[in-house]
């Protein structure tokens, strides 16, 4: 389920950023959208390549390319493809402050970016952050949260997980060993312990991790976690142990099983994650439920939000 999370994807090639930021303004000035011009080019870039065609777009229209997405667009569609015009920091950031402002917080939210986001983003997102909010994100999650869940998101959010270190076997070996001395074998958790590991050590990592505790206990990390921690707290510790294609597979699952759709978590799910990791995710799904992606997001979703949604996964 880790391959592609640690493989570079190589997208199709542009002539510029400036050649698609002069495209992306044709297709939206006047009256009307090209909306196959707009999905086709946002569907196909890469985090990297966005970033650079925002920048040439500003130095050219004096907006943001989200800005004028927004205008030109509505409803759930409007949110995705605003969502994928926006720099990743940028769309990080106001996910953050989604989930902590005002009373209470969204910790569901507030898991799905910190499980999902390598380290080094949350370096822009903090600057970015603390220019529109006058104050820095670790300040804004500590306000509004608690007990051993907070110091979980600071660590992340300070960005201590080395999301695509490899596996190292001794250390896998020994990490397996010492969260069952510090869990399972013993009466009470180490906490501090659970915090320090589960926030620093890679996917690939803790699925070796997994697969060691499994053989040795009959039963897998995730049954070790929700053993001995509960609240947000379990919550946040599971999603971290659960390889990152199972845990949006999962939670793509949530957002389109039953009657209705949670269309925030579908759109957040689409982008946060790339197409690599996408077609991961895919496969899981399949495997996990007996059908495919594409059919049940094309079966809860229209329109162009529907046909966004196709193209990324495509």
């Amino acid at each position: 389920h880790l391959r592609s999370f640690a493989q570079l994807f190589i997208y199709p090639s542009m002539a510029s950023a400036e050649s698609d930021a002069h495209a992306l303004h044709k297709a939206m000035k006047g009256l009307g959208t090209n909306d196959e011009q707009l999905v086709d080019i946002l569907t196909h870039r890469s985090r990297g390549q966005i970033i650079e065609i925002d920048r040439v777009y500003r130095s050219l229209h004096k907006h943001s390319l989200a800005h004028d997405v927004h205008g030109d667009t509505s409803g759930d569609y409007r949110d995705l493809v605003e969502g994928l015009a926006t720099p990743f920091h940028e769309y990080v950031a106001d996910l953050i402050h989604s989930a902590v402002k005002g009373l209470g917080t969204n910790e569901n939210l507030l898991i799905d970016v910190l499980v999902s986001v390598p380290g080094p983003v949350f370096e822009a997102a903090n600057a970015y952050y603390k220019e529109h909010h006058k104050k820095t994100i670790e300040e804004a999650v500590s306000g509004d949260t608690s007990g051993h869940f907070k110091q979980a998101c600071v660590r992340l959010v300070k960005g201590s997980r080395h999301f695509f270190a490899p596996m190292d076997p001794a250390g896998a070996a020994n990490d397996a060993q010492e969260i069952y001395k510090k869990g399972e074998g013993r009466l009470g958790t180490n906490d501090d312990f659970f915090v320090d590991l589960f926030t620093t050590r890679s996917p690939a990592h803790l699925y070796e991790v997994n697969r060691l505790y499994s053989d040795k206990h009959k039963h897998g990390l995730v049954h070790a976690i929700k053993s001995e921690t509960s609240g947000c707290y379990k919550d946040l510790l599971v999603a971290l142990a659960t390889p990152p294609a199972v845990y949006w597979a999962q939670r793509i699952h949530e957002a389109v099983k039953g009657l209705g759709t949670n269309d925030s978590l579908l759109k957040r799910a689409f982008i946060l994650n790339e197409k690599p990791q996408l077609r991961e995710i895919a496969a899981v799904y399949h495997a996990e439920y007996g059908k495919s992606l594409e059919h049940d997001v094309k079966g809860d979703t229209s329109g162009w939000y529907s046909k966004t949604l196709m193209s990324l996964l495509n």
